[in-house]
């Protein structure tokens, strides 16, 4: 069920940690007020990019906690629930909901094998039981379970909490997604170097870990593309295209970005395993690409 609350930018915010490995909520309540007032329309607590699953229950908590108070009301605070089945993934919804998120962003079943029948019943299932806004998550390059086009539009059009899907899948099924769902919900792009594209294409916003160094660009984006300027959004998206991409190169992913947001002049505290400081050729990078754009801390 279409939601437009949930359209435009959002961030999908790091999580902070200290030197014990504790959520560190200073840092964290700069990196959230630093994404909003670049223009962002909602941000991301707990997603991939957040480390959703290195983490405690207490530390989801207090995670989103901290975001909730950070963004004080100015955009939406979704919460990331990347569990692999229903009992781990209702519980920590209704943690999440608990500490004031307004809506979640859930992936389908992994590691199992499930149907399209068995992936519509279980967000109806969660749908259910939680009386909350859901962001269906399909990243199957990550996660292993790909939902298919048909049956995302047909979760939009029967089950009333979904609102959304993050698609992080290739060009042509996103797509195929947006044909099929048309104005029964929204489709997000979950892919930085194609979100200009996207929504000129259809895509009714993006959920985007590079809007952690670039809120204010992706904002700029999404206005252009939204408008229907095409050559104006490509060119803004060319511009930062090279930085955007060093981001993610060797799938070590959020860690360059984090790395970033360091050489930035951001706080992002202790690294915490599994995420580990890139190493001296990926930080080199960074830097070049980070210079170029006078972004780099003096």
């Amino acid at each position: 069920m279409r939601d437009p609350r949930f359209d435009g930018v959002i961030t999908a915010l790091i999580t902070t940690y200290d030197k014990n490995g504790e959520v560190e909520p200073n840092a964290l309540k700069k990196h959230t007020n630093f994404c909003i007032e670049g223009g962002v329309n909602g941000v991301l607590a707990c997603g991939g990019s957040g480390q959703y699953v290195n983490m405690t229950k207490a530390q989801r908590e207090k995670t989103v906690k901290t975001v909730v108070e950070a963004a004080n009301g100015r955009v939406p605070v979704v919460a990331g629930v990347l569990e692999p089945g229903m009992g781990e993934a209702l519980e920590n919804a209704k943690i999440a909901l608990g500490a004031g998120a307004d809506a979640l962003l859930i992936t389908p079943p992994y590691y199992v094998r499930p149907t399209q029948e068995g992936i519509y019943e279980y967000y109806a299932e969660l749908n259910s039981k939680l009386n909350a806004p859901i962001i269906a998550y399909n990243f199957p390059g990550r996660l292993g379970t790909r939902i298919e086009p048909e049956t995302m539009a047909k979760m939009m059009r029967e089950i009333p909490g979904i609102v959304a899907d993050k698609e992080c899948t290739d060009y042509t099924q996103f797509l195929d997604t947006v044909r099929q769902v048309g104005d029964d919900g929204a489709v997000l792009c979950g892919s930085d170097l194609e979100f200009a594209d996207q929504v000129l294409a259809g895509a009714k916003g993006g959920v985007l870990a590079a809007a952690c160094i670039l809120p204010d660009v992706y904002a700029k984006i999404w206005k252009l593309a939204k408008e229907g300027n095409c050559k104006e959004a490509h060119e803004m998206s060319f511009k930062y295209f090279s930085l955007v991409q060093s981001l993610f190169v060797g799938m070590r992913h959020p860690a360059p970005t984090k790395m970033a947001m360091a050489l930035m002049g951001q706080e992002i505290g202790e690294w915490v395993i599994p995420v580990n400081k890139p190493d001296d050729a990926i930080c080199e990078n960074l830097k070049r690409e980070l210079e170029k754009h006078g972004l780099l801390a003096k």
